[in-house]
Order: structure tokens, then C-alpha cells, then sequence
């Protein structure tokens, strides 16, 4: 079961609720991402049954490393020092679980 975590910066008061790292549910597997098109936190789908990469299902494939807010390719990885994706100052993980998916 993965879960969702609510990150704030002190700098330029933004907030994403993200895994902030690689997460897996009981089918996806997410990975938390910097887009560098939408300047936004994501978790981007990563792979399926607990293994990243392609699964050989070309509808499940379609939508794996995109972002999904603005469907670009143009992502990175969230690096684990936890930076802001608008002002670069270390994000703020609040406590406690947000929300718990499958």
C-alpha cells in the first residue's frame, strides 16, 4: 500500500502532497518527480506489481514516465534533500500520512 505525504516550503509557501520517493501500491509503481515543464512535485508512474520498466502492456506503457499533470517527458527525480520545484529551498515533509492508496 503506498502512501501520500503532505511536503511545504518555507520559502514560497507551495505544497504537494506526493510519496517523496518510490512508492508501490498493489498494481503501481510511483516515483516522486520534479517536472521541469509545470514546476510541480508528482508522482509518476514508474512500473507495475512492485518492478519499474516497461510491463509489455502497451496501454499500461503509454502512460509511464510522464508527468501527469501535464503529460511532458521533461521529469527528474526528486532528489532525497527534498528541494522546492519553484524556489530550490528544502521542502518541509509535515507530519503524519495524508492518504493511503492501492
Amino acid at each position: 500500500m503506498g502512501s501520500i505525504y503532505r511536503f511545504r516550503c518555507p520559502g514560497c509557501d507551495y505544497m504537494a502532497e506526493v510519496s517523496g520517493g518510490r512508492d508501490a501500491g498493489m498494481v503501481a509503481v510511483v516515483k516522486t518527480m520534479t517536472c521541469l515543464n509545470c514546476k510541480e512535485l508528482v508522482d509518476v508512474l514508474i512500473g507495475r506489481y512492485g518492478e519499474a520498466g516497461p510491463t509489455g502492456d502497451p496501454e499500461y506503457d503509454k502512460d509511464l514516465n510522464i508527468c501527469p499533470r501535464c503529460g511532458g517527458h521533461n521529469i527528474r527525480p526528486w532528489p532525497r534533500y527534498y528541494p522546492c520545484p519553484r524556489c530550490k529551498e528544502y521542502m518541509i515533509k509535515e507530519h503524519g500520512i495524508i492518504c493511503l492508496w492501492d
